[in-house]
Order: C-alpha cells, then structure tokens, then sequence
C-alpha cells in the first residue's frame, strides 16, 4: 500500500501524534510506502527537516513532505486525514477521545463515512451510539515501546512516591488528583508525589511535589515510573490514557477513574482500583489503601505489568493493515451514510470493563 499521514509538527512528545507516528513507522516495516506531511500545530510554523523532531525516530524509508503553506504528496492508497482530493488516498479517520471538544464537532467526525480507527474500545461505542455502521468504526489496540517501558525497580524497593500526570484541561481531572492526594498526606506525613508534563503549571505547586517538566523518556521511566509505589490517572474523560499503562509496565501499581479509555487495561480490584470521575474520596481512599497495604499493591503491581504486555506496536500495527486493506479492497462498505443516532447522554461509558481473561 502508499499510505500518507497528515500530521501536526509537536515540538514535545504528544500522545496523539506519536500515535501516528507509530503506525507510520510500523507500516513502513512491514514493507509499505509511507508518506507524512508535517503541517502546523496549533497554529505554529510547520517544520523544515526531520532533525527538529527531536523526540522520535523515524524508520528510514519514511518519506517527509515539509512546507510554509500547502504540502505536495503523491497520489496514495490511503491518506489519514479529510479534506484531501480523492486521487490521495481514501480518507482514515484517528479517534482518539471524546467529550474534549463541542459536542456537535465531534459527532460530525464519528458520522463521516469513511474507514474510522479508535484507539480505544469505548469509542467505539461512541460512534455506534451516534449512527455509525459498524463496519466503518473498528478498535486497533494501542501500543507502547515494552522494550524500553519495563520493570526497572523491584516493587519492594520503591520510595513512598506517587507518580501522576499533570495537565491544565479540566477534562484530565488535575485538580481532584491533587485533593485526593492532599487528603492521603494528611494521615501519611512521608508520602511524596512525582509530577511530569510538557506544561509548566499554572500554580505554584506544594512543597512535597516533584515536578518534571518534559521530561525524556530515559528520565521519566527511571526518575519516575520506577520510583513511584503508585500511579494516579485522575482524569474525567480519557481516550485511552497512555502514561498510566507506561507507568502499569514500569510495576506501577494503578489508581485510576473510569474515564472510558481506562475500561482496556484498569480492571477493578484485578489490575487497578477505580473511582469515579471526580471523585475526590473515592482517589484517595485507593491511594491511602495501596500505600498502606504492601501486599495489595505488589498483587495489582503484578497484575497490571503482566496485563499491558499486550499492548504492543507491531500487532497494533498487523491490525491497521488487515482493517486498511479491506477498506481498500471494498471502500464502498466503509462509504455508507450514518443512520440517526441514539441520545449521546446514553452513551455508556460505565459499563463492565471485562476481566483478566
């Protein structure tokens, strides 16, 4: 296949387009011809050469388009992205989350009738909540790099740390994390937290937080994830939640809400406790257990590392290919208008996540 990605230039690691990159980067190793054009982001510059990607690495035979203005590509199979004429590909559309822009924007990307890959098994649900034919929506399993994100620290030899994420969009729930884990130092002095984003915060934060600004992925693997006892995922909506299955491989053991994305890896009382979005109490009655309870920590420690194995690019990427081709094949199918949609307010996002098995 010639599959090309219309991406955004991330000046830092951003989930979403590193998303992208690993597909492209794993299509082009099974054998495929991949194209990216590096566009704006955000309203930012696009950029002139590969070097200034500074924090991924591309596979050689991936060919980059750069430019100020309209990026040139060849004529494609495939082209991830709308809006291009025809002769560059069908068009593939990348879900990657929910409720985080206005609710009529949304639901006209899940109705376009074009070949849609989620990256999260919720969303799914999502889009056939909102009329779309099945065969149009379909779920490819996130991946992340097991090589490099692996238990590095035995899990009875790690500070009284807890590692979370913090972010300025309310959607990522920073604020009752933070409560939830004022309220767990209140009865256990000693607790510290470790915190890392690619965002300098707008407040000045408490005395026992660590904070890493961007950090790379050496850092934040062996100053991080391998350092803390528990990782906190706060958030109130999350497409899939990236740093809390790295931290998962790393012997983190997890606190998270059941925010959508988590439903793939956070098993309640299997692989993680969960609380509900915004449940202040709810946080810090999982962290204050987990801290307090070594022998439940190291069991859902275990479980969870053992659980994220099978998050893994290049099946992720075997997946993409075997949905790309049949789009390819048969775009028709994929081509179909969406029926009326069910009330969004039904879509269920709280329903049984599954099991270890």
């Amino acid at each position: 296949m010639i599959v090309s990605f219309v991406c955004p230039a991330a000046p830092s690691p951003l989930g979403g387009v590193n998303v992208l990159y690993e597909y492209a980067n794993g299509l082009a190793r099974r054998g495929h011809e991949v194209h990216i054009a590096h566009g704006e982001f955000w309203g930012r510059p696009g950029i002139a050469s590969v070097e200034e990607l500074t924090w991924f690495r591309f596979e050689p035979s991936v060919v980059h388009h750069f430019g100020s203005g309209e990026i040139r590509l060849p004529e494609a199979d495939v082209i991830f992205g709308t809006g291009a004429p025809p002769e560059l590909g069908l068009p593939v559309l990348l879900i990657q989350g929910f409720e985080m822009f206005p609710r009529a924007m949304e639901r006209a990307v899940f109705r376009t009738p074009c070949l849609k890959i989620c990256v999260a098994s919720w969303l799914r649900s999502v889009g056939l909540e909102f009329g779309v034919p099945p065969q149009q929506i379909v779920h490819v399993r996130m991946g992340i790099d097991l090589d490099a994100f692996r238990m590095q620290t035995a899990l009875d030899s790690r500070q009284f740390h807890v590692g979370m994420l913090y972010s300025s969009h309310p959607a990522k729930g920073f604020a009752p994390g933070l409560q939830a884990l004022e309220q767990v130092r209140a009865g256990l002095g000693e607790l510290r937290a470790i915190m890392f984003s690619t965002e300098q915060p707008e407040d000045e934060l408490p005395e026992w937080v660590t904070f890493r600004r961007d950090p790379d992925r050496r850092a934040l693997i062996d100053e991080i994830y391998s350092e803390c006892r528990v990782f906190v995922q706060p958030s109130m909506y999350e497409g899939f939640g990236l740093t809390a299955v790295e931290a998962m491989a790393c012997g983190c053991a997890l606190v998270s809400t059941d925010n959508g994305g988590s439903r793939d890896y956070a098993i309640a009382g299997q692989t993680a406790l969960l609380a509900d979005p915004g449940d202040v109490a709810g946080l810090a009655e999982g962290v204050d257990r987990l801290l307090r309870d070594d022998g439940e920590r190291t069991r859902l420690a275990t479980n969870g590392q053992s659980f994220v194995q099978r998050f893994r690019w290049d099946r992720a990427v075997e997946d993409l290919e075997g949905h790309l081709e049949r789009y390819i094949a048969s775009p028709a199918e994929f081509q179909q208008a969406p029926v009326d949609d069910a009330d969004p307010q039904a879509i269920a996002r709280h329903d049984s996540i599954g099991s270890l098995d």
